[in-house]
């Protein structure tokens, strides 16, 4: 079965699919394969799965309190990967096992959306004028006004920074681009922070944003793994709890929606390929809006 899935695995990296996601999807996948193992040492080949098989996967998962998102990953996982083997003729599995799977669909939980007090605290651990805080003042300033990933910001390069339109070029998901605007504090950043970094040993690599030193492969770009890393640093030095980048995407997102954007223009500035992300903002912004009403109608306050 391990073949089967290093196979999938090179399937999954010649395609589309991001390398986060072919992370989760594999890591789910070798976890059936150990569960398997254990639970049912006589399957041994793809043709010996059934759906009462992948059921029960699914059932431990629930068991042992996987969160309900956790399950739905590991079902549509595990859905692809048989899938992927019954189409190979000579896997012995003619019939997705795993097609009819009865998947959670979670509550998506309250979008965590960052105040102005701690975007603040937190711009101001990076106020000196050394490089590695002007890098960072820019990555934070770029992400909450343009809502990239981080594997996306990662992915920017020098050419890719029109300053004089403010507009950025961000290679996204599936190898689909688009231009995303900036306003003027990001570009003060990104302009301060591209002066220092010209005076850097990695001047003329292509990447934007680059490391102090480069990697054990030659690569000068920073890693999404290094802003996750610099994001948890800083805000230990802001005393604030911990922020993930991706937080930074939501509260651009939740803004822009709050202030009067249309939803299909912030799904296209996203880059989401469905309306589904775009509505849950949506929601968010409305139950922000509700929760200002009973604070500013409520009676408590009046009696």
């Amino acid at each position: 079965m391990v073949d089967w899935v290093d196979e999938w695995t090179l399937e999954l990296r010649a395609g589309t699919v991001s390398d986060e996601t072919v992370t989760v999807y594999v890591r789910a996948v070798n976890q059936f394969v150990r569960w398997l193992g254990e639970t049912h040492p006589d399957v041994t080949t793809p043709g010996q799965l059934t759906p009462k098989v992948c059921a029960g996967w699914m059932r431990s998962l629930r068991e042992n309190a996987k969160a309900e998102s956790t399950r739905r990953r590991a079902g549509i996982a595990l859905r692809l990967f048989l899938g992927y083997v019954a189409r190979e003729p000579d896997s012995g599995l003619d019939v997705n096992p795993a097609a009819g799977l009865d998947l959670p669909m979670p509550v998506p939980p309250p979008v965590p959306v960052v105040s102005d007090a701690d975007l603040t605290a937190l711009l101001w651990t990076m106020s000196s004028n050394s490089y590695v805080d002007r890098r960072d003042t820019a990555i934070i300033r770029l992400l909450l006004d343009t809502g990239c990933r981080r594997a996306e910001l990662v992915g920017i390069d020098v050419s890719d920074v029109d300053l004089r339109h403010q507009e950025i070029l961000v290679h996204g998901k599936g190898g689909r681009s688009r231009i995303v605007p900036f306003g003027g504090k990001t570009a003060l950043a990104l302009r301060k922070y591209l002066r220092v970094r010209a005076t850097r040993p990695a001047a003329d690599a292509p990447p934007l944003f680059i490391s102090v030193r480069p990697k054990v492969n030659g690569s000068w770009r920073l890693t999404g793994g290094a802003v996750g890393e610099m994001l948890t640093r800083r805000c230990i030095q802001a005393g604030l709890n911990h922020l993930h980048p991706h937080q930074l995407r939501h509260t651009w997102a939740h803004d822009l929606l709050a202030n009067g954007a249309g939803e299909s223009d912030v799904e296209r500035l996203a880059g989401w390929s469905t309306p589904t992300m775009v509505r849950r903002y949506g929601n968010s912004v409305a139950d922000q809006r509700a929760r200002d009403a009973a604070r500013r109608l409520g009676r408590g306050d009046r009696v």
